[in-house]
């Protein structure tokens, strides 16, 4: 059985480095439009049998069942890899063989491109790595079965997972994937992400980041002759 698992963090204080572009609300707003276009790609993906979010946010949670996912609470939250180890354990214990880990800020994600990483998967490679843009972080970690390591996400985490992989004897897959590339961070990734609504890719995440694109724009002019 193939799993999706997307954990995210609370929305209470989310994407604090985009503060200076966005309000609270909005933050909040691009979270759970992000979470909901991750949600519909992946379950449009032909080799996906579940999606399920992970979050100790009641409210984040609320809105992924709405969009049809599979949720699990995290009531004690010790950190994103610890939520994802414990997932994970639950995930193969009800009979998930191959789960792949998508971080909650990747909105840009293709069905095609999941069903590709889900075929790459071998019993010789059962580890999956797919970078992100930057190639230092990883934006996709699919794992056969779930526990077989635990994960590295954070920091330069792409190197950490190899190197998880050499300790466990385990030759790792890396597989490059044009939507699972970009993760909202920063000011210029909000930027690349408004880029789409205007390339037929209009989705909620890429709609609302325009719309704030434009809305700081218009500060700035206002702030500039005043």
């Amino acid at each position: 059985m193939n799993a999706v698992l997307v954990p995210v963090r609370s929305l209470v204080g989310a994407k604090k480095r985009l503060a200076n572009r966005l309000t609270v609300e909005e933050r909040e707003a691009l979270a759970l439009a992000m979470l909901a276009d991750m949600i519909g790609a992946l379950k449009a993906a032909r080799s996906v049998d579940r999606v399920v979010v992970v979050s100790a946010d009641e409210k984040l949670l609320a809105h992924a069942s709405e969009a049809g996912a599979e949720v699990l609470r995290e009531h004690a939250p010790k950190g994103l890899n610890p939520a994802v180890t414990a997932a994970a354990r639950t995930l193969e214990a009800d009979g998930v063989t191959h789960l792949l880990t998508i971080p909650g800020d990747v909105p840009l994600l293709e069905p095609d491109e999941v069903d590709a990483v889900f075929a790459s998967s071998t019993p010789q490679n059962p580890v999956v790595l797919v970078p992100s843009g930057t190639g230092t972080g990883t934006n996709g970690l699919l794992l056969a079965p779930p526990t077989i390591i635990e994960p590295r996400f954070e920091g330069l985490s792409l190197a950490a997972h190899r190197a998880v992989c050499t300790q466990a004897g385990i030759e790792p897959i890396v597989m490059r994937a044009p939507g699972f590339e970009l993760d909202i961070d920063t000011p210029d990734d909000l930027a690349e992400l408004a880029r789409f609504a205007d390339r037929g890719r209009c989705t909620h995440a890429a709609a609302l980041a325009s719309a704030a694109a434009e809305a700081h724009a218009i500060r700035d002019t206002t702030r500039a002759v005043s």
